[in-house]
């Protein structure tokens, strides 16, 4: 029968008429999805439409050809069959077409679009249509957490896969679900066994705190036999089952001070994709190879949004079999709406349809409001006027642009009478700065999001925007990776980042993919303004994107210049200063250099997908080993630091041995920065800074490095100790108003407020949390070495490490052990504030915050209330309940 559907499905494809029937469709039911009667912007007015409309007898052929195209064995037949089910249920009451939609998308297996027809008012009407739905339901559904839950085709195949217990790759659009069963899989295997130890590495620090908050939801019930962290330490508690959630590179930073041997169970790789990501993702290889090489029986399985290429992953990090599981269907229709504006009438909009073929008619919306407006006033208007179906996410090219779009989208709004919204503005206003435009917006139902964010405001916008508080939210690429922020509608009007270099377009499907996610919506619309002009169009159609493996791609295209770098570290008679090489070259010598001093390179060469000639790897052998003698550089540095530039290291180190030999310790031994030890610092920042970042320091030249460097150290010191973030902004914001009001008046001081804040997120993100963190490691290891090479191990334990307090934004052990049990910055540095111990270990912490009365908890903001609710540290009254709750 299938292969009899499969030729009558081509047939019925080849068909003009099938395709006349289904554009008529597909533009009835897009357009019942795009406009509101609840209008919030006063300029937004109900506009006249005009479009193709839909006869009976068409909607009665196009149900026809589904009942064929489910049982055929293509997933374009599938596709098809799940757009007329989905969209004939939203243009149609009649009982009939929705029992036929149902019956169409019950033989699909696409039971929780089911689940959102219901919602819709689509149930099955005759005893033998819920019969066969029941059946084919329970046949579909697995037990997960109490309880059995009915998955699509595609979550079932891959949760038998997951029983098999072999390493696995998942490639699946973004709203398939594949997270979901991948995460219940990891709960299930945590809560089964008796000891356990899992890595969940994810690529941004935004993932991070997702993933652990649905984790420790789920694993509530397993109690203090667990834990689930996000810090790369090993747990005081010593409790038999942990789940890390870590960056590459926090995960490079577990493995190069603790030994996992034989320890890690699972290890899970999502958005696998990031292996191709330069210098991070050889981070990326380099730690799940060192898993692999410790833990033969570990079991690995790796996700990613539509992607193939995943046996040159495997191959890369020595799994030769991974049992690939991928899909290229959506089990949501998601609708690419080209939008147009006429010239001939500026109140005009022309929707079509993009698909690979042909732009299909949807129809032309004419407003009172006219579009003859600038690029991101356009956007703006398009947003307000399609968006208010739902909730919406408008794509911004940068921080800045999301600002100035959310102002836009705000200006006509009024506030909301929304005692949630009013109080994340407060959070605002209370810890990060009381001028900060996003407490304004928020009120609105309007906000903006971007990665170099505190956590827990992020968190927060994520939470309201979730939970519909929030209508729109302008976001920059953040939201490509991973974050699961379901939308109606995503609105984009270019292919470019920044200041327009083009978007990789895996990512922007990925983003595009945010347009009705599973469980949350049936249908969602991306929204291409302009995308007629747009200088290359990705959206048109989807291709399977090829994962490229940085250092393969790295050591192949560039070879030459990975081994000059090689070369010029093994040389001793070159005093020319050396050129710096891209940091993806650096990495790639870096890592090579490691593995040669592992005893390992070989292995690294001789992997099979490596198009190396022999004498470009004897070449790479003997210039690795003639540079490891010259070097001198410690084991632990080549660990945990191969990734900077091995001859800026090797300078770093001659300099520290100077310094040690002239017995000028007051600058050069890190301490804890809670003392007075801004000087220390200072001499400690710009040493890195020369010799790690190439930054030229001395004379008229460098006197605005100079400048930038105090700066830096003075906002690290003051990170590291935990002073509050609005401390920072407050500082930050002060000095860039008295500047302003210097010089010529070109910006307005909310923009200049708004500005202040910005810089100071990105410097803290990406210059502390980030490079220093990277340098502050290769500091202390190269410190420790120094120390025992000159004859002075005595001092080796004064060191301090002050990498993790640059990372986690705390230094003393309370404010550790707070960030331990998974709180952000903002929570961790306002509980340490209260509490007069700095040396509380996490139970002790624990116990301190659950001893407090009411009174003292009732004068935090309720958003951190609710986070100490959420991690589950709050005393519980006799009920059972905690204490406060949001």
């Amino acid at each position: 029968m299938t292969n009899f559907a499969s030729e009558l499905a081509r047939d019925i494809r080849q068909e003009s008429a099938f395709w006349t029937d289904l554009a008529s469709l597909r533009a009835v039911g897009i357009r019942a999805t795009l406009l509101s009667t609840s209008r919030d912007n006063v300029l937004s007015d109900v506009p006249s439409v005009d479009g193709p409309e839909l006869v009976d007898e068409a909607l009665v052929r196009l149900l026809n050809s589904a009942s064929v195209f489910v049982q055929a064995s293509d997933e374009a037949s599938h596709d098809l069959a799940q757009q007329i089910a989905v969209f004939a249920s939203i243009a149609s009451n009649d009982v009939d077409i929705h029992d036929a939609a149902i019956h169409i998308l019950t033989g699909l297996g696409n039971f929780p679009g089911l689940t959102k027809l219901r919602g819709l008012g689509a149930e099955p009407q005759s005893l033998r249509a819920r019969i066969r739905n029941a059946l084919l339901r329970e046949l579909n559904s697995v037990d997960m957490a109490g309880k059995r839950v009915a998955l699509t085709e595609f979550q079932l195949n891959v949760w038998e896969t997951l029983r098999t217990k072999v390493s696995a790759a998942i490639s699946a659009p973004t709203s398939a679900g594949k997270s979901y069963v991948v995460m219940e899989y990891l709960c299930e295997s945590a809560i089964a066994a008796e000891r356990f130890v899992s890595l969940y590495i994810a690529p941004t620090r935004a993932l991070l705190a997702e993933i652990q908050g649905k984790l420790e939801k789920r694993l509530a019930s397993v109690g203090n036999k667990l834990r689930v962290t996000t810090v790369p330490v090993l747990d005081p508690e010593d409790r038999p089952k942990q789940i890390y959630v870590l960056t590459q590179e926090r995960a490079q930073l577990l493995l190069s001070s603790i030994d996992v041997s034989g320890l890690i169970d699972l290890v899970i790789i999502d958005e696998a994709q990031a292996i191709g990501d330069d210098s991070r993702g050889m981070i990326l290889q380099d730690a799940v190879e060192k898993i692999r090489a410790g833990n033969p029986s570990a079991r690995f399985l790796f996700l990613a949004p539509g992607a193939s290429g995943f046996e040159l992953v495997g191959d890369s990090v020595g799994l030769s079999k991974l049992d690939v599981k991928e899909t290229g269907l959506s089990p949501v229709v998601q609708n690419r709406i080209s939008v147009r504006f006429p010239i001939e009438n500026e109140h005009r909009v022309e929707l079509n349809l993009v698909t690979p073929e042909r732009l299909e008619r949807i129809g032309s919306y004419t407003f009172e409001r006219g579009f003859a407006l600038t690029e991101d006033a356009k956007l703006a208007a398009v947003a307000e006027e399609f968006g208010s179906s739902g909730r919406s996410l408008v794509y911004a090219t940068g921080a800045k642009n999301a600002e100035d779009l959310t102002a836009l989208i705000a200006l006509n709004r009024e506030d909301r009478e929304s005692p949630s919204l009013e109080e994340l503005a407060k959070f605002i206003e209370q810890h990060i700065h009381k001028q900060y435009s996003l407490a304004r917006f928020v009120r609105r139902g309007v906000a903006f999001h971007y990665g170099n964010m505190p956590s827990l405001l992020r968190e927060s916008i994520e939470a309201s925007f979730r939970d519909g508080r929030l209508d729109y939210l302008c976001c920059t690429t953040t939201l490509f990776q991973g974050v699961n922020l379901p939308a109606r509608n995503v609105f984009i009007d270019t292919p470019t980042r920044g200041k327009g270099a083009p978007l990789d377009e895996a990512a922007l499907w990925n983003f595009a993919g945010r347009a009705g996610r599973l469980g949350e919506e049936v249908v969602g619309n991306v929204f291409l303004v302009n995308y007629e002009n747009w200088e290359s169009k990705p959206l048109t159609t989807r291709k399977s994107f090829e994962i490229k493996v940085a250092f393969k791609a790295t050591i192949e295209e560039s070879f030459d210049e990975v081994a000059e770098v090689i070369e010029l570290a093994g040389r001793s008679d070159s005093n020319d200063k050396p050129k710096r090489a891209e940091e993806r070259v650096s990495a790639a010598a870096g890592l090579v250099l490691f593995r040669a001093a592992q005893g390992n390179l070989e292995t690294l060469l001789e992997r099979a997908n490596l198009a190396l000639s022999p004498v470009q790897k004897a070449r790479l052998s003997e210039s690795a080993g003639l540079a490891l003698r010259q070097l001198g550089l410690p084991p632990a540095v080549l660990a945990s630091s191969w990734m900077v530039d091995p001859v800026a290291l090797s300078s770093l180190l001659k300099r520290q041995k100077e310094l040690i030999r002239k017995g000028e310790f007051q600058k050069l031994m890190p301490v804890n920065p809670a003392t007075d030890s801004y000087t220390v610092y200072n001499s400690i920042v710009r040493r890195m800074y020369k010799h790690l970042g190439g930054m030229v320091l001395s004379g008229d030249e460098g006197k605005k490095a100079r400048s930038f460097v105090n700066h830096v150290t003075v906002t690290a010191l003051s990170w590291m100790r935990g002073e509050p973030l609005t401390q920072l902004v407050r500082e930050a914001v002060k000095y860039r108003v008295s500047v302003a009001k210097q010089g010529p008046k070109s910006k307005s001081e909310q923009a200049v407020v708004d500005a202040a804040i910005r810089e100071m997120f990105t410097l803290i993100e990406q210059t502390i949390r980030f490079r220093l963190v990277q340098w502050a490691k290769a500091y202390v290891d190269l410190l420790k070495f120094a120390l025992e090479a000159e004859g002075r191990p005595e001092m080796v334990a004064q060191v301090y490490d002050f990498s993790l307090a640059l990372e986690l934004g705390v230094s003393t052990k309370t404010g550790r052990s707070l960030v331990e049990l998974g709180l952000s910055r903002i929570t961790a540095s306002t509980i340490a504030g209260l509490i007069t111990d700095s040396s509380l270990a996490p139970d002790k912490v624990k116990a301190w915050i659950r001893a407090q009365p009411e009174e003292m908890l009732s004068k935090l903001s309720s958003l951190i209330v609710a986070e100490l609710h959420a991690k589950d540290l709050l005393r519980a009254d006799s009920e059972g309940d905690a204490v406060l709750s949001d």
